[in-house]
């Protein structure tokens, strides 16, 4: 007889552990499809917020300054990139395809609400005429100017195919250098041989030599404030190659240089 209790009780404890097991189970589902109930409703209800606020876009402001873009034309390449509201805006993509154009250095874009675009362009800037037709920008890339005719006065850079970043970068501390003696820069060029030569506003020619051509420039700078700065008037070019003074000819008939010493 005790046996049998005993076995009775077995049972009913293993009976009593599979309720609980089906209850435990029962519950963790019952969690799981409330969780999943939630989600649904959270996307469901987010998609109609969504399509609720991703209205059409109605107004395309186009800003900044304009001397090369033409606003409208903006506007024209913006219009088939808008597929959908506001909020379905690829900003990125059309900000991309708009600095394609040659003449956008910089676009930003922007939403505003409730349906509109801002557009903001910084136009590239010529900074240089290169050889007979091209122009460069101030990193030396190549720009296309079909009307170039009010660009004349820009300085010319000159030297080989494919030199148009090395000019531009010589041409830029060159500028800054002069920059204090409020000289000019109207020409630039590196010949063949690896030879510089500067044209400045004023008239004068300066031969530079194929190497330390900022450390020459210096010496003339030194030059040219104590001694020759008074006296440009007179002057045809001056040569720097030397290392211990310039050569200056003068304005005159007789065309023998004058020797000036340069200490730095």
């Amino acid at each position: 007889m005790a046996t049998n209790r005993l076995k009775a009780g077995v049972a009913g404890q293993g009976e009593s552990s599979s309720w609980k097991e089906k209850l435990s189970w029962l519950s963790r589902s019952l969690s799981l499809l409330f969780v999943v109930a939630l989600i649904t409703g959270a996307i469901w209800g987010g998609e109609k917020i969504f399509h609720k606020l991703d209205v059409p876009i109605g107004v395309i402001s186009v800003k900044g300054q304009f001397s090369y873009v033409d606003q409208a034309e903006v506007q024209r390449r913006v219009e088939p990139l808008i597929d959908g509201g506001i909020l379905s805006l690829d900003l990125d993509g059309i900000r991309s395809q708009l600095e394609m154009h040659p003449w956008i250095e910089q676009a930003t874009v922007s939403r505003q609400w409730p349906g509109g675009l801002v557009i903001t362009v910084k136009e590239e800037v010529p900074i240089a005429r290169w050889g007979k037709t091209g122009f460069l920008n101030s990193r030396g890339e190549m720009l296309e100017i079909p009307d170039n005719s009010i660009l004349a006065h820009l300085p010319l850079l000159q030297g080989d195919v494919n030199a148009e970043r090395s000019l531009m970068k010589a041409y830029r501390e060159i500028a800054q250098l002069l920059q204090p003696s409020s000289l000019k820069i109207a020409g630039l060029k590196r010949d063949e041989r690896g030879a510089w030569w500067l044209s400045l506003a004023n008239g004068l020619e300066l031969v530079i030599g194929r190497d330390q051509v900022m450390e020459k420039m210096r010496r003339f700078l030194v030059v040219w404030t104590s001694t020759l700065k008074g006296k440009a008037a007179q002057i045809v070019s001056v040569d720097i190659r030397y290392d211990n003074g310039i050569a200056v000819q003068w304005a005159e008939k007789s065309t023998e240089a004058s020797n000036l010493s340069g200490k730095v």
